[in-house]
């Protein structure tokens, strides 16, 4: 494994260091300014002049981006400036048409004059919302051709460029107020994650390679997952799920298989084990549990606001609570799944129960980690569990909560639920609650004073046999 280290950390090492010129060169755009934009384009031009290949490629893409988002964003404040003369000119209208509606000295008002004035500041803010509206078009156009800049940037392994032209991108974006602003890719959250890993890799996949030689195969395949290496991941997951196996944890093992994407073997393995039980999972506690766990979590954003949701099977399927997914109509809205990373997809809704307050979705993603939904026999007075769920709107990593069965079923709303010694945020719902071994033991829903309730592993098993 130690060998395995070397290989890997040169792949992470060079990129940040063949990123050091031009992530250098965009570096004062941390001020994003025209003056400072024009003077990265310069130091850019240098670069594409006299670089290799790579360098050239990438530099102008970097240089195209730049000059046509700071463009853009003169265009809009032109835009912005002509509408607000225009809006000053209906408001001066607006008081002409009032001053024509006041009786003269004989009685009289001119209606005829306060019509036409009224009707100029109506064309007046009509072309300035057509205006805007042409401008925000443009403005989400721009936008999305910048993030595929910024999506080249992240493949080749340019983060400092990276970090610093997304950096830019989100302060440009909050200035332009005055069209549609767009939902960025390159968040806050996303660009945050990116630093950390940046200046955590080299530490990370060391302390994995120690981990793995150590025999602590669990916590190596989270400073793999952690550090973005799937090379490592897989390997050390592969060596993780046939230890498992061995020790007789065969729904650990199969779960294992399925985070690798390694569908086959699970089911190889399933159909040697077809009924599972407590004790073929691994038991695992505090900080193990939350590895297991957290990385399965998934922010669910709709016009209602956010929840948590959480990956329960390969290739991108989700679970979470139906309600924030529906309209005032019941009709089902848009939905965006974002992961731990900051990576934000759209998702297709499957299915929503008429009953209960669960729903099923899918994003184009392969591999990830995911979580074994319990059994409800295993739900008894006292069991304590914990609840797992993104409350902070400035991270994308999950937060866990414990609490306490205090009723295995009992009706609530007409649903199935338990009763917990809980209280969480209602940015908690549709967040997995597990017990010590990484099974999902409910779905939570929402909580009161200091009690709790969620739909129950038995009710969620049979929602999702309509979809098998």
């Amino acid at each position: 494994m130690k060998s395995l280290a070397l290989i890997i950390l040169p792949l992470f090492i060079v990129p940040t260091l063949l990123g050091s010129e031009l992530g250098g060169a965009v570096k004062r755009l941390e001020e994003p300014t025209i003056e400072n934009a024009k003077l990265v384009l310069e130091e850019l031009d240098i670069l594409i002049a006299k670089g290799d290949a790579r360098t050239v490629t990438l530099g102008k893409k970097m240089y195209r981006s730049v000059k046509r988002l700071f463009t853009e964003e003169y265009k809009i404040n032109e835009d912005r400036k002509m509408a607000e003369a225009r809006e000053a000119k209906a408001k001066q209208f607006d008081r002409n048409a009032k001053q024509w509606l006041q009786p003269n000295i004989h009685g009289e008002v001119n209606k005829l004059a306060a019509s036409a004035a009224f009707r100029d500041a109506r064309e007046l803010r009509r072309a300035s919302q057509w205006a805007r509206e042409k401008s925000s078009k443009r403005w989400s156009e721009e936008v999305a051709d910048y993030e595929r800049m910024l999506g080249d940037l992240q493949f080749s392994k340019e983060e400092e460029a990276l970090i610093s032209l997304a950096s830019v991108l989100v302060k440009v974006v909050k200035k332009t107020s005055w069209v549609d602003r767009p939902l960025l890719k390159y968040d806050e959250a996303r660009i945050q994650f990116i630093r950390d890993r940046l200046v955590n890799i080299d530490r990370w996949l060391t302390l994995a390679a120690h981990a793995a030689d150590a025999g602590g195969l669990e916590l190596s395949y989270d400073f793999y997952r952690k550090a973005g290496s799937e090379s490592g991941r897989f390997q050390v997951g592969a060596k993780l799920a046939n230890q498992l196996e061995r020790e007789g944890y065969f729904g650990s093992a199969i779960n294992f298989w399925k985070r690798l994407g390694e569908v086959n073997r699970a089911n190889d393995l399933q159909k040697r084990k077809p009924e599972l039980s407590h004790k073929d999972y691994k038991s695992l506690e505090g900080a193990a549990l939350t590895r297991y766990v957290a990385p399965a979590c998934v922010r669910i954003s709709t016009a209602n606001g956010h929840v948590t949701g959480f990956f329960y099977k390969e290739g991108g399927h989700v679970l979470t609570c139906k309600r924030i997914l529906l309209g005032q109509d019941d009709k089902v809205l848009p939905v965006r799944v974002t992961l731990e990373d900051g990576q934000s997809f759209n998702a297709k809704v499957l299915g929503v129960s008429e009953g209960n307050d669960i729903a099923t979705l899918k994003i184009a993603y392969r591999v990830h980690e995911l979580l074994p939904i319990g059994d409800r026999e295993d739900l008894k007075l006292g069991l304590t569990l914990k609840l797992f769920g993104l409350a902070a709107k400035d991270k994308n990593v999950a937060e866990v909560i414990p609490c306490t069965v205090l009723s295995p079923i009992e009706s609530w709303k007409n649903q199935p639920t338990s009763k917990l010694a809980l209280d969480a945020s209602q940015e908690f719902r549709g967040g997995p609650i597990v017990d010590h071994r990484g099974r999902v033991m409910g779905i939570f829903l929402a909580s009161k004073t200091g009690s709790a309730h969620s739909l129950e592993p038995g009710a969620i098993d049979a929602f999702l046999k309509r979809f098998e």
